[in-house]
């Protein structure tokens, strides 16, 4: 949990140094300069470190969002911001060490826990956000993201089989709903397509932004 939050605050630290290079010349003191659409669509590739089950800190996958603005300018009349509800699915894999180990080796919780067994873990995020843009220039946006995700994991460990006879392969699963906060960047090439980069808790993600 540690690395990641540092990832975080260093991926935070590069967002602040372009914005702060970006006001320069910026746009955010004329509200509504920026592009107007219905909604934007976001495939991208996502990383994910915090996540169900705690063996598995770390997953690879691909996601989808949807952003429907519900403020075109706005909630800030002044400035050049907007509103909108973004949702989407997450999909993550991890594989990891598992199996039965000797006492003192395995961490609290798991009691059969060895390095010489692979398991692997999939997560599925499906999340629900308020998302705040800021325009800073015609090309880079910044927002912010609170919301909460319904998480569902599955996730197969190797334990030993009643009644101690070898080891079984066995399936856990399980669902939770969880706060999440994003904060990222968006870079238009023009005024439909772009790229966006997200950072947060449980995951940081690159993918094509398209305003519709």
């Amino acid at each position: 949990m540690i690395k990641a939050y540092n990832r975080v605050l260093f991926t935070a630290a590069i967002f602040l140094t372009v914005c702060n290079q970006a006001l320069a010349a910026g746009i955010i003191k004329e509200p509504g300069k920026h592009p107007h659409y219905s909604v934007e669509l976001e495939p991208h590739f996502v990383f994910t470190w915090d996540w169900l089950p705690r063996e598995a800190q770390d997953g690879l996958g691909v996601g989808l969002r949807a952003s429907i603005p519900f403020f075109h300018n706005g909630p800030i009349d002044t400035i050049n911001n907007n509103m909108a509800i973004t949702f989407g699915l997450d999909w993550a894999h991890s594989s990891f060490p598992c199996g039965p180990g000797p006492a003192g080796r395995p961490p609290p919780g798991y009691p059969y826990y060895y390095d010489n067994y692979n398991c692997s873990s999939n997560s599925y995020w499906l999340p629900v956000a308020l998302q705040w843009n800021f325009f800073l220039t015609d090309v880079i946006s910044v927002f912010g993201e609170p919301g909460f995700a319904i998480v569902h994991s599955r996730w197969n460990l190797w334990e030993p089989c009643p009644p101690g006879g070898g080891l079984c392969e066995y399936g856990h699963s399980d669902t939770t709903l969880r706060p999440v906060f994003w904060g990222g960047a968006r870079f238009l090439f023009n005024d439909t397509i772009g790229l966006t980069v997200r950072v947060g808790v449980p995951s940081m993600s690159v993918g094509l932004s398209i305003l519709l």
